[in-house]
């Protein structure tokens, strides 16, 4: 496979330097394909090299694939439960910009619809009644009421194994599914309040709910 090398600037991530508006508008296109599934955004962006080099990449359960490569670039599938929910070509320009924008310094104007940061400064203390669609990294508190029975599930991207329980965790103005994963699972029972710090929230087949992930933090108080 063919490989392109990085430039990265001091601080681990270059700038959009001299991107084109059509560059930036399939930027912005990305982002907002990442917010609207509750993704980590550069994890996102990060996979359509990573797709350009070995042909597929994952985030989670968004699989980007590499389709057809051309002279300049390549042309790119976003598929989620094998729909496709995003298509576009990207030059290879384009491409090691992609691996190195700084989202913290990203140049949004009218056109995006936000004049914010991409990238929340840090998870948010709420109520589960205020998590909405919007929300991408929070902190929680709750019971747990419900928890499914374990079920073995396997990654589209290397059809790795892993097992899964949902529990549904309340507090006194909400509930709110939680995902465990593996080791989570034995941690966790009917009764337990769970606190979740820098949890990711995300929305599946139209229902909000909310994952530890790798930088999060799970801590269980058991019931007495």
């Amino acid at each position: 496979m063919k490989r392109f090398p990085i430039e990265r600037s001091p601080r681990g991530r270059g700038r959009h330097g001299q991107a084109s508006f059509p560059e930036l508008a399939n930027q912005w296109y990305l982002i907002g394909v990442s917010q609207k599934y509750g993704r980590d955004t550069g994890e996102f962006l990060a996979c359509f090299p990573d797709a350009w080099i070995h042909e597929k990449s994952s985030c989670e359960d968004l699989l980007v694939q590499c389709r057809q490569k051309t002279e300049n670039g390549a042309f790119f599938l976003v598929t989620r439960d094998r729909k496709v929910i995003a298509q576009l070509s990207l030059t290879e320009p384009a491409l090691k910009r992609l691996a190195n924008i700084d989202l913290k310094s990203y140049p949004w104007n009218e056109s995006t619809g936000d004049n914010r940061n991409v990238e929340n400064v840090g998870p948010v203390n709420m109520q589960i009644k205020d998590v909405d669609m919007n929300t991408r990294r929070v902190n929680l508190e709750g019971r747990v009421v419900e928890k499914s029975a374990t079920r073995r599930v396997y990654s589209r991207f290397n059809g790795t194994a892993h097992n899964l329980s949902t529990a549904m965790i309340s507090d006194k103005t909400g509930s709110i599914g939680l995902s465990l994963w593996n080791d989570q699972i034995d941690t966790v029972a009917l009764g337990d309040t769970v606190q979740i710090e820098n949890g990711l929230v995300k929305v599946f087949r139209g229902q909000l709910g909310v994952s530890v992930g790798k930088t999060g933090k799970l801590n269980v108080h058991k019931l007495v």
